[in-house]
């Protein structure tokens, strides 16, 4: 047992520091990290508070462009190892497969909390200094909630490009299949579902907002990807995807994790379903990666 926990422990210290050292990371990590930041000075500059009005505009660039760097982190962690033929040399040693797939994702999961954490204070703490605000232990405490957010949410990309690796035969495939999956699961996803919803009920799109059976129909069809449920535990707003209908249903009273008009208990029963669907998503990719693996042929 301790044997199998050194090895995942080895394995993950190594994918942490090819995360790292990796220039197309360092590049992807640092346009991300430049974007967050500038748009945070335009909103600090504009005065806004962010546990007043929220901070929709930094929220939708970090929900819309950051699982890129899970994609990232994910696309070739399995299929550069087997195409180099090293999965192979590596399980000549008293390795076992399971103890390669988690240290992979491990190392993952700890680069990722590393961008969130850079993330996080690019945003967050520029607005700050920038409004002048003073925070306590309540804004400190739905700071780190946010941070918590964005880290689960980024997990489901990780660990769908962690499965996408394991199935495809080249990094180039791997990478490709991984940018379509961010395209049609974040960037176009709420487009899809207006059409989707304005096919299946008949409704002209531009009209949705108008008949209550294409908006319920929308909002059923939302719930399948990671981006629905961070922008509403997040902003309070169902879709910030392009193309996004968004109609507030139900009775929730509180507009994100930052509105602080409402306690942190009532944002939780008005957004708790979300939060499991953000747990669910990534613990089954990762189930799903881990049977996957074990099962593959790894052979050249």
């Amino acid at each position: 047992m301790k044997q199998n926990i050194g090895n995942v422990f080895v394995i993950a210290q190594k994918e942490f520091a090819d995360n790292l050292y990796s220039p197309r990371f360092r590049v992807l990590l640092s346009m991300f990290t430049l974007i967050i930041f500038s748009f945070s000075v335009q909103a600090g500059k504009n005065g806004f508070n962010i546990f007043d009005m929220g901070f929709l505009d930094v929220a939708q660039i970090i929900g819309l462009f950051l699982p890129l760097v899970g994609i990232a982190l994910g696309f070739d962690a399995v299929v550069k190892e087997r195409k180099s033929a090293s999965l192979n040399v590596l399980l000549t040693h008293p390795v076992f497969r399971d103890n390669i797939i988690a240290g992979k994702i491990t190392g993952g999961l700890a680069t990722l909390a590393l961008v969130v954490f850079l993330s996080v204070v690019a945003s967050v703490g520029t607005m700050l200094v920038l409004t002048g605000i003073e925070i306590g232990l309540m804004e400190l405490s739905r700071i780190l909630i946010f941070a918590v957010i964005i880290f689960i949410y980024l997990t489901a990309f990780l660990a769908l490009g962690v499965l996408i690796s394991i199935f495809s035969s080249s990094s180039t495939n791997s990478f490709i299949y991984g940018i379509v999956a961010w395209i049609s699961l974040v960037i176009i996803f709420g487009a899809i579902i207006s059409v989707a919803a304005s096919i299946a009920t008949g409704e002209i799109i531009f009209k949705l907002k108008s008949n209550d059976e294409a908006l319920a129909l929308n909002g059923d069809l939302q719930i399948f990807s990671p981006i629905h449920h961070y922008a509403e535990v997040v902003t309070g707003v169902p879709g910030i995807s392009v193309g996004s209908v968004n109609a507030i249903t139900g009775k929730k009273i509180s507009s994100g994790i930052f509105d602080t008009k409402h306690t942190i208990g009532d944002w939780f029963n008005d957004y708790w379903t979300n939060l499991i669907a953000l747990i669910i998503m990534p613990i089954l990719l990762f189930v799903a990666s881990f049977v996957a693996f074990l099962r593959k042929d790894i052979t050249l």
